[in-house]
């Protein structure tokens, strides 16, 4: 049976990649870099969110709909998120790299409404989809290769300007998407970040704390909240694959502000004689909170090149306001190195 060499383990393990930011990912800064090298990776992510939570509590899609309750002309059912990434990564010199991160979004969401008289509950759904942010990351080894800081820039090139059409009183309306819809922030935000790499024979493990950083306001009158993550992961090769295993929570902070084209108001139905409140994907403060998952992947290697897949599961939820939880998510990885 052909089995790994600890070289060619550590070049496996590039390809386990998380469900964030790319940038210092420590899959990545865990290579063995040669100066004037570069590698190529390309990686399809889908992200699921179904059922309504605030809190630490679930909500029921009647809860978030009665007028007793939260008072919701309509609400999100479910919704997912494909990404398209493409990361080119060149060695400087064994320890300085710098990579780049290009993404094509795909956004979908199930959305009900109210029910009208006898009239079941409506249904509809939306969809935008488009380039989102880039991102730029210069990374450094040093303390024999212990510890890895990087420096991210993200550049606003996803739209914040997103459309979608919903059914209104049976008509078709055109409106700007809900905040979840839009494909990028809008701002020039930085994030800085320390890993620690460590290793024993041939089990990799370690540590990392980032902060994303929000600069500014958009040009459509708000700031996505800054976020703060910490990660702890371990791998180890397995006959001819690599196990990995990953622990995260992320915090990020709520909405800044507020886009003026996106209607929070009361809204009036059947001639003034029901009203409501938009969905809960309309307002900022339902946005923010704390979330930690648990990911689980495996590598095999194909020739030179490398593919891999991961799970990523949510453990623990504290949500601001009312959203939509957090589901299973998975990833598959290509990488090719020159």
């Amino acid at each position: 049976m052909y089995k790994l060499t600890f070289k060619q383990a550590v070049l496996s393990c590039l390809v386990l990649s998380s469900t964030s930011a790319f940038a210092a990912d420590p899959n990545h800064l865990e290579m063995p870099h040669s100066a004037g090298t570069a590698m190529v990776e390309y990686k399809f992510m889908r992200m699921n969110m179904e059922g309504l939570q605030s809190g630490k509590d679930s909500v029921s899609n009647d809860a978030a709909l009665s007028m007793m309750g939260n008072n919701h002309l309509m609400i999100p059912t479910k919704m997912t998120m494909d990404m398209h990434m493409l990361m080119p990564m060149y060695n400087f010199t064994r320890d300085t790299s710098i990579m780049m991160m290009a993404t094509y979004m795909t956004n979908k969401m199930d959305m009900e409404m109210r029910a009208m008289g006898s009239n079941p509950p409506a249904t509809m759904d939306m969809e935008t989809s488009g380039l989102g942010d880039t991102s730029i990351s210069i990374n450094h080894k040093f303390a024999d290769e212990l510890f890895a800081a990087s420096f991210e820039v993200s550049i606003p090139t996803g739209s914040i300007d997103e459309k979608a059409t919903t059914m209104m009183n049976g008509m078709a309306m055109e409106s700007t998407a809900p905040y979840p819809m839009q494909l990028g922030s809008g701002t020039y935000d930085v994030k800085p970040s320390l890993t620690y790499l460590g290793a024993y024979y041939d089990l990799r493990f370690g540590a990392q704390a980032s902060y994303k950083l929000r600069t500014g306001e958009n040009d459509n009158g708000y700031t996505l909240g800054d976020e703060a993550e910490v990660l702890t992961w371990v791998r180890k090769p397995v006959f001819s694959v690599i196990l990995d295993a990953e622990l995260r929570v992320k915090k990020w902070g709520a909405i800044d502000g507020k886009d003026s084209s996106i209607s929070t108001m009361d809204l009036s139905m059947n001639n003034g004689m029901m009203t409501g409140k938009a969905a809960p994907t309309s307002f900022p403060t339902n946005t923010g909170g704390t979330l930690g998952t648990v990911s689980i992947g495996a590598t095999l290697p194909i020739g030179f090149n490398y593919i891999g897949v991961d799970v990523t599961m949510p453990v623990y939820q504290d949500l601001n306001g009312l959203q939509m939880k957090r589901r299973t998510s998975a990833s598959i990885s290509l990488i090719a190195h020159f």
